[in-house]
């Protein structure tokens, strides 16, 4: 009878076994799945190679960067880092960068998530911030992606061999710097417009920055834009002629907004030259988006604006309060 129930007893326990190892096999591909979407894609490519930026979904626009070309226009933009020297040896190092720039809300904290290709010892990296007392080392809930923060520069910093990410926030709360899924996919048409510019940017949602600025102009009108790409090519002297393409889904759409534009520049008034301070941004906008007449191929729109200087450009970047 006991050797019974020993023989029942050890048949229910490899039975057991066999069961939990037929629930742990059928995980395996849940966990494996999880861990994939879990851990950040290091997308090494350069955008203009992979059509992608590793940035975050919910920006208010996206920019390319040519960081040699673009470099006076970058040390002129308030909100970015070029007094930290650790930033600065980073630029330094960099060749191109992509940048998400957040509009900041009652929800949304971020200011700007950056992400940078060039050649980024990560040993030598380590050493430069350890060495400054406002940057600590934290750890991360994904693999080999530990990052350095600051909380007097609210920004949290990630290096790699090949690129560098950085998230500058409002807030004081660390946070992963690195990109939370697989990218974002550059617009058909971007690159083909944007060759050969120092900077170049795409809004995921045109319309509304189109209605403000048209609102802001005096003409209260709304018009449903597909496409606004803006890109800065250089010029001689450290100056740079900015171009705009807005396109939309029909071609009486575009050409009501080259009709409006026409009056509007033929009625314009430039305002008397003043000292250089951050209100004029707001008020340098019209008479450069009116300098020259608007031109419509389809439907879509160009503008092409004067020569503008970094300071310029500058002024304009004030604009939004970052």
């Amino acid at each position: 009878m006991r050797n019974k129930q020993r023989a029942e007893s050890k048949e229910q326990r490899a039975k057991l076994r066999y069961d939990i190892l037929l629930l742990l096999c059928s995980l395996i591909p849940a966990i494996c799945s999880f861990a994939c979407k879990s851990v950040p894609k290091i997308m090494e490519q350069l955008p203009s190679e992979s059509g992608i930026v590793p940035l975050d979904k919910g920006a208010s626009a996206y920019v390319i960067i040519d960081v040699a070309g673009a470099r006076p226009i970058l040390e002129g933009i308030s909100y970015l880092p070029m007094a930290d020297k650790n930033m600065k040896q980073m630029l330094d190092r960099t060749q191109s960068a992509a940048m998400a720039v957040f509009m900041p809300s009652s929800e949304e904290t971020r200011r700007f998530q950056l992400v940078t290709w060039g050649s980024y010892p990560a040993s030598g990296s380590s050493i430069a911030f350890g060495a400054n007392k406002d940057w600590v080392r934290l750890r991360s809930l994904f693999p080999r992606s530990d990052y350095w923060y600051s909380e007097a520069a609210q920004m949290s910093v990630v290096v790699k061999p090949k690129l560098a990410y950085v998230l500058a926030t409002m807030t004081k709360a660390p946070r992963n710097p690195m990109a939370s899924s697989d990218g974002i996919k550059i617009p058909d048409g971007f690159f083909e417009f944007a060759g050969g510019s120092s900077l170049s940017c795409w809004l995921p949602d045109p319309g509304a920055i189109l209605k403000k600025t048209l609102n802001d102009m005096g003409i209260p009108l709304e018009f449903p834009a597909e496409q606004l790409f803006i890109c800065l090519f250089p010029e001689e002297g450290q100056k740079y002629t900015a171009q705009i393409k807005i396109k939309f889904k029909f071609i009486g759409q575009a050409r009501i907004l080259t009709n409006l534009l026409f009056l509007a520049r033929r009625n314009f008034t430039p305002p008397p030259k003043v000292a250089a301070s951050a209100q004029d941004g707001a008020a340098m906008l019209p008479s450069l988006l009116f300098a020259n007449p608007a031109v419509q191929d389809n439907n879509t729109v160009f503008l092409k604006l004067p020569p503008l200087s970094a300071n310029d450009i500058s002024l304009l970047f004030s604009l939004f309060s970052l």
